[in-house]
């Protein structure tokens, strides 16, 4: 959050006549027990400037009149130099108090600062959905959150479609999802180096997925090491919305190129993987789906790869081009530690 400047209720123009050199001399004198010479020492300088700088502090701190003012002059004196040994005056004590907060507001900005600088602060929108979530979502996490503390990730599960539209909105920062390129086959994506672009965003391959039968434990085909397509052939098939998810087009072809037209579940109307899981399950019919899957170990399901049927699909990370965000930078580098891809060659 910006703060607003121009509310800060203080006298900017007085202020800048202080240097914080006097002010850090006059905490080094506190420090060293009210003593100018140990200051000195520790400070590496000679005793006179420590001297010099803090009665230039206090002659700022005092209020000289003008001639013919009605305003009464006064000295500020921040140490009681007639007592042996050198004593804080009741207007060294306050200032103490209240210079050290300030001071160390100073240091903690001057920490932010250069933290900032380098990505180390900040804050991180990311849409997830379901093929992320079960795969390398945790590792990264993991992995980034012990390197940058002071980074707030924040994840927003949404539709796909809906994280293209967050991302142009500034709403999100980075989200993980496959490249709407049905044209392109995935092996060719993950075999170049250079990002898929268009005038908003950037797409980067970051894993392929492959497909898995989940099959119901008690059905026949459980008991198969790998299941042939072609014994698909009278099985009820439950697949998500191809309105929502066009790239499932790609089973219903496969299945046509191995003679049989798929028996699509005229009821099932469904598109969370935990339904379809669910389903399968009770016995509803067996259902193609990513292998990500396997992470939800659903109780009563078992995978089984199917044997003839090639067929594969990149997840890739996606976010703004031109987003020159370091925070943005440093989770990069680690999605690219995690995936052995190169992601950052777009910047």
């Amino acid at each position: 959050m910006v703060t607003n400047i121009s509310a800060l209720l203080v006298d900017l123009q007085a202020l800048s006549q202080f240097e914080l050199r006097q002010i850090c001399y006059f905490l080094a004198v506190v420090q060293a027990g009210n003593n100018f010479t140990k200051a000195a020492d520790r400070l590496g300088i000679q005793q006179p400037p420590v001297s010099q700088r803090i009665k230039a502090l206090e002659a700022l701190l005092s209020s000289k009149s003008e001639p013919g003012s009605l305003l009464e002059s006064w000295e500020v004196k921040l140490f009681d130099r007639s007592t042996s040994p050198i004593t804080l005056t009741p207007a060294g004590e306050v200032f103490l108090e209240d210079v050290t907060r300030a001071i160390g507001h100073l240091d903690r900005a001057v920490s932010r600062a250069r933290q900032a600088s380098q990505g180390h602060i900040g804050r991180l929108s990311i849409g997830v959905t379901n093929v992320i979530a079960n795969s390398l979502l945790p590792e990264i996490v993991q992995c980034f959150q012990p390197r940058f503390p002071n980074v707030t990730l924040e994840f927003y599960e949404v539709p796909i479609l809906k994280q293209l539209q967050m991302l142009r909105r500034h709403e999100l920062d980075l989200a993980f999802q496959k490249p709407d390129d049905e044209d392109t086959e995935p092996e060719n994506i993950l075999q170049t180096d250079s990002a898929k672009t268009d005038s908003d965003l950037i797409f980067k391959p970051i894993l392929e997925e492959y497909f898995l039968l989940a099959v119901a434990v008690q059905h026949p085909l459980a008991l198969l090491p790998a299941i042939p397509l072609t014994a698909l052939k009278n099985e009820p098939i439950l697949l998500p919305s191809l309105e929502l998810f066009p790239f499932y087009a790609k089973v219903l072809a496969l299945c046509k190129t191995a003679g049989f037209t798929p028996n699509l579940a005229p009821n099932i109307h469904a598109t969370g993987v935990v339904t379809l899981l669910s389903l399968v399950a009770a016995g509803v019919g067996v259902s193609v789906l990513p292998n990500h899957v396997q992470a939800l170990q659903r109780q009563g399901v078992v995978y089984r790869p199917i044997q003839g049927f090639d067929l594969t699909r990149t997840v890739a990370a996606v976010w703004r081009r031109g987003d020159r965000s370091l925070v943005l930078r440093q989770f990069l580098k680690v999605v690219e530690e995690m995936t052995q891809m190169t992601l950052l060659d777009s910047w």
